[in-house]
């Protein structure tokens, strides 16, 4: 199916931003971010739009949520605040909604890179694979991360990641990925919940929203729902396994 790609700048459609002969690939991030622009992409597939939140755009913005009530559906809407956020909608009116709202909160600062909500118990957004393991206090090594905790640094380290786990789809194997690193301020939040874990023996459940470096390098927000197990190492060991599926979170950072 052919692809259209629009560019938007100060409220219309202007032709693609030129480019010198021998210059190098153009940078999409310093046309969204700095000149301005809103990026239109559509298909009989679906439809999306990206832009930066901070960018003097909201002419372009408000054109873009008209455009794609003509447009095919589903309806991505790809937004730069501290890192990308991608949202699903499958009604033209939610994603135009929606990029309203955005626009009204396009010079809110977000405080932190890392929202927790400690979810009450299962309910029917609740991932199946998160349901068994809240219900066994227990999940194979396939789908888990296990991480131990270590009497020197007093910190809980990634010590194996399961081949089907969330990590490994979108990191790898590697247990040095950004995920697995310890100090920095992603894992000072999430790891908050292993003590008591290992201390009470009952599983942990929450939603997490993340700002977490990719693979490639760029910063994504990330929403998942955890789910955190007892792991019976020894006597003198101790440690945690970690559940964790992609889904919708009860967290709206914006």
């Amino acid at each position: 199916m052919a692809t259209c790609v629009h560019w938007v700048l100060d409220g219309r459609i202007v032709p693609p931003p030129p480019q010198a002969e021998g210059d190098p690939v153009i940078d999409e991030r310093d046309l969204l971010q700095r000149t301005g622009f809103v990026k239109m992409t559509g298909s009989e597939q679906g439809t999306s739009i990206r832009w930066s939140m901070f960018s003097r755009n909201w002419a372009s913005l408000y054109f873009a949520a008209e455009w794609l009530q003509g447009a095919f559906g589903p309806y991505q809407l790809q937004y730069y605040s501290a890192g990308w956020f991608n949202e699903r909608h499958e009604q033209p009116w939610s994603a135009a909604g929606r990029i309203h709202h955005l626009i009204h909160k396009s010079d809110v600062h977000l405080s932190k890179t890392v929202y927790i909500h400690k979810a009450a118990g299962c309910g029917c957004r609740t991932p199946p694979l998160l349901q068994k393991a809240i219900r066994d206090n227990a999940a194979s090594e396939d789908v888990s991360i296990d991480c131990a905790y270590d009497p020197s640094s007093q910190r809980y380290r990634v010590a194996r990641v399961g081949p089907q786990s969330t990590i490994a789809k979108l990191w790898g194997l590697n247990p040095v990925s950004y995920p697995c690193l310890i100090g920095h301020s992603y894992d000072e939040a999430v790891s908050q919940a292993y003590p008591k874990v290992t201390r009470t023996g009952e599983p942990h459940y929450d939603h997490i929203y993340a700002a977490m470096a990719s693979a490639r390098g760029d910063v994504v927000w990330v929403p998942y729902q955890r789910v955190v197990l007892p792991l019976v190492q020894g006597r003198n060991k101790k440690g945690v396994r970690v559940v964790t599926e992609l889904a919708e979170v009860d967290i709206s950072p914006l």
